[in-house]
């Protein structure tokens, strides 16, 4: 039995509010204040000789005539340039074309669909937790695109379940070789002591058979990642989740997610050193691409382990009854872009950032049944 997890960053397309964005801090500060400006319903002579500067500065007063543009793709974002670019493809009513334009979200560019879907395949896992997932509909026609073909991961149990965000980064599973899910729950509505939802997005929880009857219960959650404190409570809310699976008779139990904090912060200290789970990372038979250029003798403070210089934020952890039957634990990052944290093997085809399949490893390990 093989168990992955992946947060994935999208499959199709991505919230903008989540990509990085090419215009200049003083481009994004002139149109914010322009559209101050325009919202104003009484306008003074002052704001009106501003809204002619900030026009200027951005290029607005260069008016074009042409009757048409041509929508192009560019590093993942969309830009209309003027006038028809020679021979195009049109839309109309003959050519049957039905298409759409989600107008919060920027596409996925193809080259990061296919390594997303190679780092899957490559894994091969039964039973595959997925992070940042648009819906239900995206992942089978990921699945149906990228994956279908491939004997590994053949006419698997595809599930979405809907969070607390509107932003399209849902939590999905993937479970294929006769993997069956029995049970869901959603933590969704679990509170802090504030009264607010103490989940961003969601914790789920998934009771799994497999085809010869033997039962597993995964916890999967995504912390918060810019409070600190939210994130204590979280993992502490987690905990009390685990421990009370442990109470109910039920041995073999998997929490993975993305916690945005490395093992040793005390946010993440209920769940990693208040309970007995286990970590896929600290497994002795423990595989992945070690860094490059003499990089492998080197050990951060928030790397995985010596030699995978990774900033830490995601988690597969198992526990004891699991542990002990763990064979093998890995982390695979051939799709993650380098940039400045160092070098590691990476696909051939991954030639820039935008091509990279998501800035997380997939975490997995093998255990017997």
């Amino acid at each position: 039995m093989k168990i992955a997890s992946y947060n994935i960053q999208n499959l199709f397309h991505r919230h903008k509010s989540f990509r990085d964005h090419s215009l200049s801090h003083n481009v994004k500060q002139w149109v914010a204040e322009l559209d101050d400006l325009m919202s104003r319903a009484d306008k003074s002579p002052n704001d009106l000789d501003r809204v002619r500067e900030l026009s200027f500065l951005l290029g607005f007063d260069q008016v074009d005539m042409h009757q048409y543009g041509t929508l192009r793709s560019r590093n993942g974002e969309l830009y209309l340039k003027q006038g028809v670019q020679g021979r195009e493809p049109k839309a109309g009513t003959g050519s049957l074309w039905n298409g759409w334009l989600a107008l919060q979200t920027v596409p996925v560019p193809l080259r990061s669909q296919q390594h997303k879907a190679k780092t899957i395949l490559e894994v091969g896992a039964d039973i595959l937790f997925l992070q940042e997932v648009e819906d239900g509909a995206s992942l089978v026609e990921f699945h149906d695109v990228f994956l279908k073909s491939a004997d590994a991961l053949a006419e698997p149990e595809i599930h979405v379940f809907e969070g607390n965000e509107a932003k399209g980064r849902n939590l999905g599973i993937l479970l294929r070789n006769g993997y069956h899910l029995q049970g869901f729950v959603t933590h969704r509505y679990v509170r802090g002591a504030k009264g607010r939802l103490l989940f961003p997005l969601d914790c789920q929880e998934y009771h799994i058979v497999s085809a010869s009857g033997e039962g597993l219960v995964a916890i999967m959650a995504q912390f918060s990642k810019s409070n600190e404190d939210d994130r204590r409570n979280q993992a502490r809310a987690v905990a009390d989740m685990y421990m009370g699976l442990r109470g109910n008779g039920h041995r073999d139990i998997v929490v993975c997610g993305t916690f945005y904090d490395p093992s040793f912060a005390d946010t993440l200290a209920p769940l990693l050193r208040e309970t007995d789970l286990h970590t896929a990372s600290r497994h002795p038979e423990f595989m992945a691409d070690y860094d490059l250029d003499g990089h492998a003798h080197y050990h951060s403070m928030t790397a995985y382990r010596k030699g995978v210089n990774l900033k830490q934020q995601d988690y597969l952890l198992v526990s004891p009854s699991l542990w002990e039957r763990t064979i093998v634990a890995g982390l695979h990052r051939k799709g993650i872009w380098p940039g400045n944290q160092g070098k590691w093997p990476v696909y051939p085809t991954m030639q820039k950032a935008g091509h990279a399949a998501s800035e997380h490893p997939l975490l997995w390990l093998e255990a017997k049944l």
